[in-house]
């Protein structure tokens, strides 16, 4: 539970007042110890001295104490506004494009082949769009999220270290855009296979040859 500035400068207050007058307290005990005329007066001034020291190092524990959880109220008042700051849009748009370039990166560098690259991708995408969900997306350096993922989809150490040095993914075509080529694929070969018409006009027919002429007798 955090305490408020001003009670912690308070008890500090107190406490250190409680110490010099216990310390004072215990210098005259021993003093009166000392200079004690009887043993009973002996064995009487060294209880009191015991007691005496006894609060004083209570007192210098009790501000050692007060002085670590000031030290733990003001590191956790320094962390609160940004851990209660949650990130916007813009901040989680730009965090899964970083992510996604440099595990791709790594992904296509180190996978065995085309499969397994795509079967990591598709786990990469899984987990940006369940943990970009999150309150602290962004909260962990970008280096630092690399290398939790790379270590989550068994990917090596050394390559999420170093993935700045890596060269790109290669582009894939979309789903939709191998569709597309497919059906024009298809309409190639169905024009192939349609018989070809001619469009030159229809030629007319040719001229009727003239009947013969009689034959004349002789």
């Amino acid at each position: 539970m955090t305490t408020p500035p001003d009670m912690a400068d308070r008890h500090a207050r107190v406490l250190a007042r409680l110490t010099e007058l216990g310390l004072a307290l215990a210098e005259q005990t021993f003093e009166d110890a000392q200079g004690a005329e009887t043993p009973a007066a002996r064995i009487e001034s060294v209880k009191a001295f015991h007691t005496v020291s006894r609060t004083v190092r209570q007192c210098v524990a009790l501000e050692a104490r007060l002085a670590r959880q000031q030290a733990q109220d003001a590191g956790e008042a320094a962390r609160s506004p940004a851990a209660a700051q949650k990130p916007g849009g813009v901040d989680i748009s730009r965090r899964i494009v970083a992510v996604r370039d440099a595990m791709t990166r790594v992904i296509w560098h180190e996978a065995e082949d085309d499969d397994t690259a795509a079967w990591l991708e598709e786990a990469l995408e899984e987990d940006l769009l369940e943990s970009c969900r999150s309150d602290h997306f962004c909260a962990e350096p970008l280096d630092d999220h690399i290398a939790r993922l790379c270590l989550e989809l068994g990917l090596p150490e050394e390559a999420a270290l170093n993935w700045r040095d890596l060269p790109q993914a290669p582009e894939r075509l979309k789903p939709d855009d191998d569709d597309d080529d497919e059906a024009d694929e298809d309409d190639d070969e169905g024009a192939d296979d349609e018989p070809a018409t001619s469009t030159d006009p229809p030629r007319s027919p040719p001229p009727e040859a003239p009947p013969p002429e009689p034959r004349s007798s002789a």
